[in-house]
């Protein structure tokens, strides 16, 4: 690469020499050669997952991060641990807000202003209680990149302020899909999920006045042992109060951080929700409502449930069985939380479609 276009990228090669001068990093697995460069890494391992074109972040102790993959569909920009909610099932558990996680998702940004995005993810935390400078980094996206699929990855509760909505909906510029949690049809329940007093109320609201500056919802409910019993209900209350919503998604347990802490008081089996899943998809598909189950690999959803069911689990944590091998749907299962603590393997059942002339039905 000419010797002006260096700065600001970080190059990998067979050792490290001078052919690094220019750039801000060298990452190499072979050893130092003619010249050490100050910001390089060397002998290290692991490399062959990092691609041309990836955003990486080189710390000290020698970690090499990859902070957005140029040939990911799934990357997000993480601006903050803090958040306003206390969920028991939630895996990234709420810390005090680091501002270097907001710093390096802007300079994230700052890489990408010359590129073609298709999607970005707007996570934390929730990315909300940054107020002023979560508006700032959602404009950027939808201005930088107005080509981009933004989602906004929250609980929906400071959109209750019509204030805070309105700025929101014209920082988005109506580019933005927020992906709204609700967990129950009965606001004591939510709240108990959530972990704080009235969030329910305020998650309603929000997405009402979200809904009426003309911004796109999506909703998303966590299934666990407090509320799979009442699937039914709750999709009967999105067709009530909430039907001009543009997604609806019933999500799978990711059994790390909060959720394994909480795990007897909040895990349930698949099998034990399957019935009352596929009775609250029936009904939100029969209602005209565009339905989708996350994060439940094939073989423990009813066949009716099935085809709603997505590959919906980031590439870089989504792992399968070693039973999977054989299945016949693995390329279009969810598969498996690579970094759940618990994975229900003894209720896996690859699908064998010369085992019987239905294919849709076929169990090992």
């Amino acid at each position: 690469m000419p010797f002006y276009r260096r700065s600001g990228r970080i190059r990998l090669a067979d050792t490290l020499g001078f052919d690094c001068l220019g750039y801000a990093g060298y990452l190499t697995e072979g050893m130092k050669g003619g010249l050490l460069h100050p910001d390089g890494i060397y002998a290290a391992s692991g490399t062959e997952g990092v691609e041309e074109g990836d955003i990486v972040m080189l710390t000290s102790d020698g970690t090499v991060t990859v902070l957005w993959g140029a040939n990911s569909s799934q990357n997000s920009l993480f601006v903050t641990k803090a958040c306003n909610c206390d969920c028991l099932m939630c895996p990234q558990p709420p810390a005090i807000h680091d501002p270097q996680d907001l710093v390096r998702a802007e300079k994230v940004l700052d890489c990408l202003r010359s590129r073609s995005v298709k999607q970005i993810c707007i996570t934390g935390g929730e990315p909300t209680v940054l107020g002023a400078r979560f508006l700032k980094v959602l404009e950027r996206c939808s201005r930088e990149h107005p080509e981009a699929a933004v989602n906004v990855l929250t609980n929906g509760k400071l959109f209750s302020d019509p204030e805070f909505a309105g700025k929101t909906a014209s920082a988005s510029n109506g580019k933005a899909l927020f992906c709204v949690s609700l967990h129950s049809d009965i606001d004591t329940v939510h709240d108990r999920l959530v972990g704080a007093r009235g969030s329910y109320a305020a998650a309603q609201a929000g997405i009402y006045n979200l809904a009426k500056l003309g911004c796109a919802v999506e909703i998303r409910h966590v299934i666990s042992k407090g509320n799979f019993n009442r699937l039914k209900r709750f999709s009967e209350q999105m067709y009530s109060y909430f039907p001009f919503c543009a997604h609806y998604a019933f999500m799978g347990m990711e059994i790390c951080g909060q959720a394994f802490k909480n795990f007897d008081e909040i895990n349930v089996s698949p099998l034990e929700y399957r019935d009352c899943l596929e009775e609250a998809v029936m009904s939100m598909y029969r209602a005209g409502l565009p339905v989708s189950v996350y994060n439940v690999p094939l073989c423990l959803c009813s066949e009716k449930t099935r085809p709603f069911a997505r590959q919906s689990i980031s590439s870089w944590k989504n792992i399968f069985m070693s039973q999977c091998e054989e299945c016949s749907k693995k390329d279009k299962c969810a598969g498996f939380f690579g970094t759940s603590a618990f994975l229900p393997g003894d209720l896996v059942r690859p699908f064998r479609e010369d085992a019987c002339d239905d294919s849709s039905a076929c169990w090992g």
